[in-house]
C-alpha cells in the first residue's frame, strides 16, 4: 500500500489542481476495497479532458493492480481512453493484446462455481477495437477476419452487453463504408445508432465515444450517402425521421443533401435535376453514380404513384407522366421493381396496363400521412353518399 501511496501522490502532484481531489478518492476507495465507487471516480477522471496526459500512467501504475476486481468492460474502456493520446497503432495493439492475456490468466485461475464471471465479453470488446485499428491501417482483410470470428462468438452467447454490441456494429459499419457496400453500411449504421444512449433511452453508455455535433453531422452525411447509393434501399422514411438528421437540418451546408433525399422520396424530377446539375458534380462519389440515381428516382416514383392511387391498375401513360421515361422503358422499369421485391403484379402489354397486387411496406413522412388521411376522408364521404343513396332508393323494398 505504501508503494501505491507514492504512485498516487506523484500523479496527484503532476495533475491539474482540479483533479487532485480525485486522487485522494482513489486512495481511500482502493484501501476500503469499494470497487464500484472507485470505478465511478475513475470514470469521472477519464471523462475530464485535463486528464489526457496522465491517463496511460494511471492505467499502467494503478488500474493494472486491480483489473480482476472491477467491471471488465470498464477496464477495457479505461485502456481505450488512455490510448487515445497515442498515435502509435502498434503500441495500441500491444496494450490491447496484453490485456487479453491478463484476462485469460485471470480466467485460468478461476475455480468452478466460484461465482466469478469469465472475461469473455471484455476479450470480445478488445478484439473489436483491434479490428478498428486494422481498418485505420487499411488492413481490411485482417479486420474482417476478426469481425467474422467475433460475430460467430456473439451469436452463440446470450445476454451480450449492449456496450459490446454497439462497438461491433460501429466497426462493422466503418468496414462496409470503406468497402463501399452501401446497403450493409446503411443497415448496420442504423443498428449502431439504436444502441446509442443519445437516441435510445436505456441504450449503451460508451464513455470512449464523445459524439460531438461534428461527429454526428459526418455520420448523418455518410448515412445519407449510403441510403442514396444502396441498390436495395428505396424508402428513406426511417432515415428522414431519425433524430440524427437534425444535425443536417440545422446546417445550411447540407441543405442540398436533404433536398436530394426528399426529391427522390416525392418523385420531384425538377428538384432532382436542379441538384444534379449544381451539387452532385461537386461530390465525387455521387457523380460516379449519377445514372444509378436517375434509375432510382424512377423506381421510387413508381412506388409513390402506386401508393398514392386508389386503384390497383395503372396505365403506361400514367407511369410515363410520373417518371419522365419513354413509353418503351416502362415495362423494363416495372419488371425491375418486381425483381427488387418493391412490388408484385402483372403487365398487360396489349392494353398497356400494370396491375399491382402488393407494395413493399414502408415508413411514410408527415406529408404522405396527410395525403393518406385525405384519401380516407374522401372514402368515408363516398361511403356515406352510397349509404344515403341505397337508403333512399331501397325504402320501398325495406318497408
Amino acid at each position: 500500500m505504501h508503494e501505491l501511496d507514492t504512485i498516487l501522490s506523484t500523479l496527484r502532484l503532476e495533475a491539474d489542481p482540479e483533479l487532485s481531489t480525485l486522487f485522494y478518492q482513489f486512495e481511500e476507495l482502493y484501501e476500503k476495497k469499494l470497487w464500484h465507487q472507485l470505478t465511478q471516480s475513475l470514470i469521472q477522471f477519464f471523462h475530464d479532458p485535463k486528464s489526457v496526459s496522465l491517463r496511460l500512467r494511471v492505467y499502467d501504475t494503478f488500474i493494472n493492480k486491480f483489473i480482476d476486481k472491477i467491471n471488465q468492460l470498464s477496464v477495457v474502456d479505461f485502456l481505450l481512453l488512455s490510448l487515445k493520446a497515442t498515435e502509435d497503432s502498434e503500441e495500441a495493439l500491444r496494450y490491447l493484446n496484453e490485456l487479453i492475456l491478463e484476462f485469460e490468466q485471470i480466467d485460468s485461475k478461476k475455480q468452478r462455481n466460484d461465482g466469478l464471471r469469465s472475461h469473455d465479453f471484455g476479450v470480445f470488446l478488445i478484439k473489436i477495437e483491434i479490428a478498428r485499428i486494422y481498418l485505420h491501417q487499411n488492413e481490411l482483410i485482417k479486420s474482417k477476419d476478426v469481425l467474422i470470428d467475433i460475430s460467430n462468438k456473439l451469436e452463440s452467447n446470450e445476454s451480450v452487453p449492449l456496450r459490446v454490441t454497439s462497438a461491433f456494429y460501429d466497426v462493422n459499419a466503418e468496414y462496409y463504408r470503406l468497402k463501399k457496400d452501401f446497403n450493409s453500411y446503411y443497415y448496420t449504421s442504423l443498428l449502431y445508432l439504436s444502441t446509442l444512449d443519445m437516441f435510445n433511452n436505456g441504450g449503451s453508455t460508451n464513455i470512449t465515444v464523445s459524439n460531438t455535433d461534428e461527429d454526428m453531422k459526418n455520420f448523418a452525411y455518410n448515412l445519407s450517402i449510403g441510403a442514396l447509393l444502396g441498390d436495395k434501399i428505396y424508402n428513406f422514411g426511417e432515415l428522414l425521421n431519425h433524430p440524427i438528421m437534425k444535425y443536417l437540418v440545422t446546417d445550411s451546408k447540407y441543405e442540398w443533401l436533404l433536398q436530394l433525399l426528399n426529391s427522390l422520396t416525392n418523385g420531384d424530377f425538377n428538384q432532382f435535376d436542379k441538384i444534379v446539375t449544381v451539387q452532385i458534380k461537386k461530390n465525387k462519389i455521387l457523380a460516379e453514380h449519377e445514372s444509378f440515381l436517375r434509375q432510382k428516382i424512377c423506381l421510387m416514383t413508381l412506388i409513390e404513384i402506386v401508393f398514392e392511387k386508389n386503384i390497383r391498375t395503372i396505365s403506361f401513360d400514367d407511369i410515363v407522366e410520373a417518371t419522365h421515361l419513354p413509353k418503351d422503358n416502362v415495362e423494363h422499369l416495372v419488371m425491375k421493381a418486381i425483381s427488387l421485391g418493391l412490388l408484385k403484379g402483372s403487365i398487360d402489354q396489349i392494353v398497356e396496363l400494370v396491375t399491382i397486387t402488393w407494395v413493399q411496406p414502408r415508413i411514410i413522412n408527415v406529408e404522405q400521412i396527410n395525403n393518406m388521411n385525405q384519401r380516407l376522408v374522401e372514402w368515408d364521404e363516398q361511403v356515406k353518399l352510397l349509404g344515403e343513396k341505397i337508403e333512399l332508393q331501397g325504402k320501398s323494398i325495406w318497408v
